[in-house]
């Protein structure tokens, strides 16, 4: 009689976390979620606690610290991720209220007298008195220029002449400001004899330094 040979079929199981399929002589550990069961590998058995599935053969009572620890672990880890946020927006948030309250014109006012005049220029150029000086320039030509500090206080006075015709302007750092200070047509109501010219003007009004 012809003896029969038994052959045991494997079946490979797949872990329900990683979904590895398990090797020959790897069992998987049962986990119970409350509804179903799942075959859980050895290495994702830390994640299946996690997710609080309770392991084949545990009491609940035996697994509920555990979980319980790494919620409250967990908890704490937010609050204080939540709480340097929010001391990171506080702290910039006061940075820059102790920056907008700062005066404007202590950053804004040069202490060499040639970089405040170069300053002064820049902010003549963006004012509309340079559209005024473009359009006598295009009658009377090219003007003499000439720009001085006026030492102790944050200004620049810009003297702008021709032959029938002179402006004054002054640059006031401390308000930001472009003003006409003065105008007229006899080179003597200025006051003074003006000196060599320091500024060349453009035909569009704007001022440089020579």
């Amino acid at each position: 009689m012809a003896t029969r040979e038994l052959k045991l079929r494997w079946e490979p199981v797949a872990c329900d976390i990683c979904q590895r399929s398990l090797l020959r002589g790897e069992y998987p550990v049962r986990f119970y979620d409350g509804q179903t069961v799942h075959m859980v590998c050895d290495l994702c058995t830390g994640r299946a606690h996690r997710q609080g599935w309770l392991r084949e053969g545990t009491h609940l009572a035996e697994s509920a610290p555990a979980a319980h620890a790494e919620r409250a672990r967990s908890l704490v880890a937010r609050l204080r991720t939540r709480r340097a946020s929010e001391v990171a927006r506080e702290s910039a948030s006061a940075q820059a209220a102790v920056v907008d309250d700062l005066p404007h014109h202590v950053q804004a006012v040069p202490s060499a007298a040639d970089a405040q005049i170069a300053r002064a220029l820049g902010m003549f150029n963006a004012s509309e008195h340079a559209r005024t000086i473009a359009g006598v320039l295009h009658s009377l030509g090219a003007p003499n220029v000439h720009a001085r500090a006026l030492g102790g206080d944050p200004l620049v006075e810009i003297t702008v002449v021709w032959e029938l015709r002179w402006y004054r302007f002054e640059v006031d750092f401390e308000n930001g400001v472009v003003r006409q200070s003065g105008q007229g047509y006899e080179h003597d109501e200025l006051g003074r004899e003006l000196p060599p010219a320091n500024v060349s003007a453009d035909e569009a009004g704007r001022l440089a330094l020579r």
